[in-house]
């Protein structure tokens, strides 16, 4: 018997002739995206990128007036160094039955102090400094060079330079088709361009309401113009697949 091959093609989604029930919006959003706020309260002295600058990781995006916490971290220093002296004195003086036992614990207890003391006083020296946590660019700046900055204020906006994502909301009935690592398309509405992506994760619950599950898009890749607050519509792509029959 001659043996014959047939190609089927199947929709595995629903058709894209129904392309009004296979498109939702999307949001563009980054996936490092943080309010740098200051740890210190000082006076600023230098802010080293603005607006729309980019930075690399290590980078100092603002600096403080700090010669304040520089002082005292050299007093407390001194203090700690002082400590130290002063404990291991007790120390030998305990040995040769000079002091007592409470003597030397209070001298104990006054060098660890002082070394708590040192390494908070170092720390906030360290923190005099604001340095970026990955390259990226500058979204917001909230402050400006004089300005008294209080503990816990925020500075500045920042997003990472990594690919970006779209934050989609489709009907909860989709999920009879689509799975993560479904391709899209995404046209963006700012700039007119179709851009493909990958759905990377689907939503933990429904909205009761309205029906829906949220969805991330990865794009395949850095978009030049592409940044985060862009919308657009998605266009849900339906997979083929070929099957093979004999007769």
């Amino acid at each position: 018997m001659k043996k014959v091959l047939i190609t089927i093609i199947i929709f595995l989604s629903p058709m894209f002739a129904l392309a009004e029930d296979r498109m939702a919006r999307a949001l563009v959003s980054a996936t490092e995206k943080v309010s740098i706020s200051s740890e210190i309260a000082a006076r600023v002295e230098k802010i080293n990128f603005l607006l729309g600058d980019a930075f690399k990781k290590g980078d100092i995006l603002i600096s403080f007036d700090c010669e304040l916490y520089k002082a005292q971290n050299e007093v407390i220093k001194a203090n700690y160094e002082t400590a130290k002296i002063q404990l291991e004195n007790d120390k030998q003086l305990l040995e040769m039955r000079s002091i007592g036992k409470l003597q030397y614990q209070l001298s104990v207890s006054a060098m660890n102090k002082a070394k708590a003391e040192l390494k908070i006083s170092t720390l906030n020296v360290k923190r005099c400094k604001v340095i970026a946590p990955y390259d990226g660019k500058v979204m917001d700046v909230y402050t400006s060079i004089f300005s008294t900055i209080q503990e816990r204020q925020v500075l500045m906006d920042i997003v990472g330079d990594g690919l970006l994502e779209a934050e989609i909301i489709v009907p909860s009935t989709w999920l009879k088709w689509l799975k993560t690592g479904h391709n899209v398309e995404i046209q963006i509405d700012e700039t007119g361009d179709n851009l493909k992506a990958k759905i990377i994760s689907l939503g933990a619950a429904v909205d009761a309401v309205s029906q829906t599950i949220k969805l991330k898009a990865r794009f395949n890749e850095k978009y030049g113009g592409l940044i985060p607050g862009m919308s657009g519509t998605v266009k849900f792509w339906a997979k083929i697949k070929i099957l093979k029959l004999q007769s």
